[in-house]
């Protein structure tokens, strides 16, 4: 019998589902939906507004509550790539929670931990693991906010490894000096690959939100229509500018470029420590990912500020669906929003 699951994205501007059908020769789109979470910029209302997102989003797209593997994100999310001898799963379980505080850095009382295990292989009889740490309290936050929305998760998982997944399915051979960039709302997660496996995994708290505070600030309108000039517009660089309205345009360009300019930083700063670790090799792509990176011409952008070239990811190229329910031109241009929800979904699977 076919096994389903749900691969459950919580955004800050919006939640997004994908359900995915396992076949034994891959894996057919069942379903997929989004539905925005109604926030301000001052969002003390968020856990409310979030919850009655995820019950639409059920709803709507008439979602099994009990098949959903869900992701976090945030900084606070640790990611460690070690080297280690080689051992079984037990004993690298036992051996990793006597050293869990060298590598994270929380107490290990407050601290979910897991590990997967990149090559079993390197030279020297030893190992490469990759290892994850989760604040306790972030996992029971967000269990909380799930099981107020009646979801009952089969797994929480982490949205940077959900990105990874849904890389490596269809990209089997050994690739090196390659980054991964999902810009979401508020938290972009990178992922830079040495032999097709990460070497290095960040989570970064810069994402679409600053981008749209800093235009509503400095164009001194509200952040609804900061967001909806931010959509129409984008960067404009690399656009033709039409005299009417330039200055503005113009103005708007140079807001975006300024309020990116951290995570620009941010990604320099990780490629730099990439390079210093691989004996000068450089990352010379980049593959684009997120809700934000639908902003118009920040491939472009980010082309130009990196020096490499950036490509969209388009998740769903090799994944079977109904042409009656999905059309091939629609699930290249969303695709790249639903990057880590899919791989969320790749996740595990239950019986139907």
């Amino acid at each position: 019998m076919a096994k389903v699951s749900v691969g459950l994205e919580i955004g800050g501007r919006a939640v997004k589902a994908v359900e995915l059908i396992h076949r034994k020769k891959g894996y057919e789109l069942k379903k997929l939906g989004m539905v925005e979470v109604n926030l301000i910029e001052e969002d003390s209302q968020r856990e409310a507004l979030t919850i009655e997102a995820i019950k639409k989003l059920v709803s709507e797209y008439k979602i099994n509550p009990k098949r959903v593997i869900s992701g976090i994100g945030g900084d606070k999310v640790i990611a460690r790539i070690v080297e280690m001898p080689q051992m079984t799963d037990k004993e690298l379980e036992q051996s990793i929670r006597w050293q869990v505080e060298e590598y994270i850095p929380y107490p290990s009382s407050e601290v979910s931990l897991g590990f997967h295990i990149l090559d079993k292989d390197l030279a020297g009889e030893k190992m490469s693991v990759m290892l994850v740490g989760v604040k306790k309290e972030m996992i029971e936050a967000h269990l909380h906010l799930l099981q107020k929305a009646g979801i009952s998760p089969q797994i929480i998982d982490v949205n940077a490894l959900a990105l990874f997944n849904a890389f490596q399915l269809f990209n089997t051979e050994e690739l090196s000096n390659i980054a991964l960039l999902d810009i979401g709302h508020y938290t972009s997660s990178i992922i830079l690959l040495v032999r097709g496996s990460p070497f290095v995994v960040r989570d970064i708290n810069i994402g679409g939100f600053q981008i749209t505070r800093s235009i509503a600030k400095q164009l001194k309108i509200d952040y609804e229509e900061a967001g909806e000039i931010k959509k129409k517009y984008g960067l404009l660089a690399l656009q033709r500018i039409e005299k009417e309205g330039e200055e503005k345009r113009k103005l708007l360009d140079k807001v975006i470029r300024e309020s990116m300019d951290n995570l620009i930083k941010e990604i320099i700063h990780s490629f730099e420590y990439y390079t210093s670790q691989r004996g000068g090799e450089a990352i010379n792509k980049l593959i684009l990912s997120g809700g934000t990176s639908c902003l118009k011409n920040i491939g472009g952008f980010l082309s130009e500020e990196l020096g490499i070239s950036v490509e969209k990811y388009d998740p769903f190229k090799k994944i079977a669906y109904d042409s009656r329910k999905f059309q091939t031109a629609f699930l290249a241009e969303i695709g790249p929003m639903f990057t880590v929800p899919l791989g969320l979904a790749l996740r595990k699977a239950v019986e139907v």
